[in-house]
């Protein structure tokens, strides 16, 4: 390996997980632009003077791949070199050559895609991504204020831009639908600006809401004012589902402010709810159905599959006022 590449893998705090493979991610002309960028701004004309006999078209395309960041100033535009965590995540989820890798490489990258999130995890005082119930499963739909809307988030929305799951993309352990995440606002532009992924209208985002619906995943959005994206995730892949439920991490993933509520009277036992619950918190004991409501995160995918609909999710502050 180059004194450049040993230069990146320095200013950019590579993992050593994937050092070795520094040079099958980047080119060496790549090398050489980030590391110059990686401490400071440039604007384009300073970057060609240094590097004139690179090809004008390099930081275009590095813009494009989301490892640069570019900022317009007085006019101009300046451009840095993004964190290797984001040049990560945007190699895995958006280049081609992480397809083409063996099932035994892509081992070192999971790894560090998982490391680099449980990272946060442990580092937060609340929840990172929170579940946003199914709405039409909530059983007084008067409760449904903004806080509580997938809708609303992507109404509010300057932007969509429909993207690959990452989780499912790096560690591709089953086989529910990838592309059924949403970026919105300034990160939908982000994408949609490198054309890495498609502009949508709020028709369409509706309908992806459906076909994660009907895949059984939940919706999930990072836990922020503003959140910027809204995730469908499964229990085998998402990130954030395996931190809480493998590690007990609880800053991963954060409750929707409901939780489900069984009739009784409705229900035939069939354990279709118990099968479809991501958290553990239906059992069947007994052959009897039993929902714990400390487990619940009140998703309502338990509710949406109720073949007798026995299931309703209600809001936590209200469960006397309703019953």
């Amino acid at each position: 390996m180059n004194e450049n590449y040993l230069i990146f893998i320095e200013k950019l705090k590579v993992p050593e997980k994937v050092r070795a493979y520094i040079q099958r991610i980047l080119s060496e002309d790549e090398i050489l632009v980030l590391n110059c960028l990686a401490d400071r701004e440039e604007k384009i004309s300073n970057i060609s003077s240094k590097f004139p006999l690179l090809k004008s078209s390099l930081i275009e395309s590095l813009y494009k791949k989301g490892y640069l960041i570019r900022h317009l100033k007085r006019g101009q535009n300046y451009y840095k070199s993004n964190t290797f965590d984001q040049i990560l995540k945007r190699f895995v989820n958006h280049n081609p050559k992480y397809q083409e890798l063996s099932e035994e490489e892509r081992i070192h990258f999971q790894e560090c895609i998982s490391g680099m999130y449980l990272k946060r995890m442990r580092a937060s005082k609340k929840p990172v991504y929170r579940v946003v119930p199914i709405e039409e499963t909530i059983q007084d739909k008067r409760q449904l204020i903004p806080y509580y809307q997938a809708i609303h988030y992507l109404q509010e929305a300057s932007a969509l831009a429909l993207i690959d799951c990452i989780c499912r993309t790096t560690f591709n352990r089953c086989n529910k639908p990838r592309k059924v995440c949403l970026a919105l606002g300034e990160q939908a532009e982000f994408f949609i600006d490198r054309g890495i992924a498609r502009e949508i209208d709020i028709q369409r985002g509706k309908e992806i809401l459906d076909i994660a619906e009907e895949n059984g995943l939940v919706h999930s959005i990072n836990n922020i004012k503003n959140p910027n994206f809204l995730c469908n995730c499964c229990e085998c892949c998402c990130v954030f589902v395996q931190a809480l439920k493998k590690q007990g991490i609880f800053a991963s993933i954060g409750k929707s402010g409901f939780f489900a509520l069984l009739d009784e009277e409705l229900c035939n036992q069939c354990g279709i709810c118990v099968d479809k619950c991501i958290f553990g918190a239906i059992s069947d004991e007994n052959e009897i159905i039993k929902f714990g409501e400390d487990k619940c995160f009140g998703c309502g995918l338990c509710a949406y599959s109720c073949p007798q609909e026995a299931v309703k999710l209600i809001l936590k502050d209200s469960k006397k006022k309703i019953l």
